[in-house]
């Protein structure tokens, strides 16, 4: 669940003083009494990149939609009404900064920016090297305790009082740091490298899961596809609609596609540039952040209505909330009489579902909570 702060100014202050206490004071009152010089410099060249890095995902912007943006054909027009300006594909809307971002991942309260394209590989930098460096020191301070417990027959003249307190306090912090980090970090490669998603994108996916799995989503599809291709409604189309309407055994994956899902290191080169440039500071993506290349399965090609929904733009669903009408109707539903399949159709009740706004993935978030203004949506 997103940290929501009182103060915004605590999202830059806690971090840096949790950088700098840890990091200082385990240097000088602890690592300086056994670790070679050598040693030290690599700390503090760890140290210095996690300030840097940090620098950077606090000031470099996420990237912006140029005035007068117009969307490509076959995609959906979303209208900012706050920017009066169209927003490009994975784009979004952000309350706290007031404009729309290219490829919105979160707001983030421990940076007081936005983590969108431009800034995704700072941001990502940040916390390698909080997990490098906090690692790294866990190890030395583990050790040292270890090695101090291990001779507690040795008079405590001979220890330094400042290193004992220190290492008590900094190990608990340090492990923490450690812990806290590496799931954000796990959570951001798993999205956005091995899914091609953002963090949005996967709440969107996982909200499509919902309306699939309630009987919800089918008919909104089946309704988008014929607004974008109103040439391919035909009879026989129609009549392939009511049919995978009452299909059994449908599942997710065979009517909904992530379009910018490729292969984790194409995901990974669209997000942190190329691989020589990830750990560079000033490494970035080559893109725009307007357009985005898609995997084969979302071209389109005339074939059955099932795999033709597959080409529609994310999210399949139009990202708003809506009624599907198939054939006049607000839904389709069968029932059994006298041992036939009989399709009755009538109006889906405004409570059937769950409004976009509101819904909460298993994390306990809803858009808000990423930072979108959802009144912009």
């Amino acid at each position: 669940m997103p940290v929501k702060l009182k103060w915004p100014f605590l999202g830059i202050a806690i971090p840096c003083f949790l950088i700098s206490f840890i990091g200082y004071n385990a240097h000088y009152f602890i690592l300086t009494n056994f670790l070679s010089q050598k040693e030290q410099i690599w700390f503090q060249v760890s140290l210095t990149m996690i300030w840097l890095s940090y620098y950077l995902a606090i000031y470099a912007p996420p990237g912006h939609p140029p005035r007068n943006f117009q969307p490509s054909p076959k995609t959906w027009k979303n209208y900012c009404k706050k920017c009066q300006n169209y927003k490009p594909e994975r784009a979004h809307h952000c309350k706290t900064c007031n404009s729309c971002v290219l490829a919105m991942d979160h707001h983030c309260p421990w940076t007081m920016n936005c983590v969108g394209y431009h800034n995704f590989p700072h941001f990502m930098r940040f916390l390698f090297w909080v997990i490098v460096t906090t690692g790294y020191l866990l190890v030395r301070l583990i050790l040292r305790a270890y090695f101090i417990l291990s001779n507690y027959t040795t008079p405590l003249y001979l220890w330094k009082k400042s290193e004992v307190i220190f290492l008590a306090v900094l190990i608990p912090m340090d492990g923490f740091i450690l812990l806290t980090i590496s799931i954000l970090f796990i959570r951001c490669l798993s999205n956005q490298i091995f899914c091609g998603r953002t963090q949005i994108e996967t709440w969107e996916y996982e909200r499509l899961e919902g309306l699939f799995y309630r009987k919800r989503l089918i008919s909104l599809l089946i309704q988008n596809f014929w607004d974008l291709h109103p040439e391919c409604r035909t009879h026989e189309v129609e009549n392939e609609a009511t049919r995978l309407l009452t299909q059994r055994g449908l599942k997710f994956d065979n009517i909904v596609n992530f379009p910018y899902d490729i292969d984790p290191l194409r995901n990974a080169t669209q997000f942190l540039g190329v691989p020589y440039s990830w750990l560079w500071p000033l490494g970035r993506p080559a893109g725009t952040g307007l357009f985005f290349p898609k995997n084969d399965i979302s071209d389109f090609e005339e074939s059955e209505l099932q795999d033709m929904l597959l080409s529609l733009p994310w999210p399949p669903d139009g990202g708003r909330d809506k009624v599907a009408c198939i054939n006049g109707s607000s839904r389709i539903e069968t029932v059994v009489k006298n041992g036939e399949q009989l399709i009755r159709k009538r109006a889906i009740d405004s409570g059937d579902t769950i409004s976009r706004k509101k819904w909460q993935n298993t994390w306990g978030e809803n858009l808000e909570d990423f930072g979108v203004d959802i009144d912009a949506e």
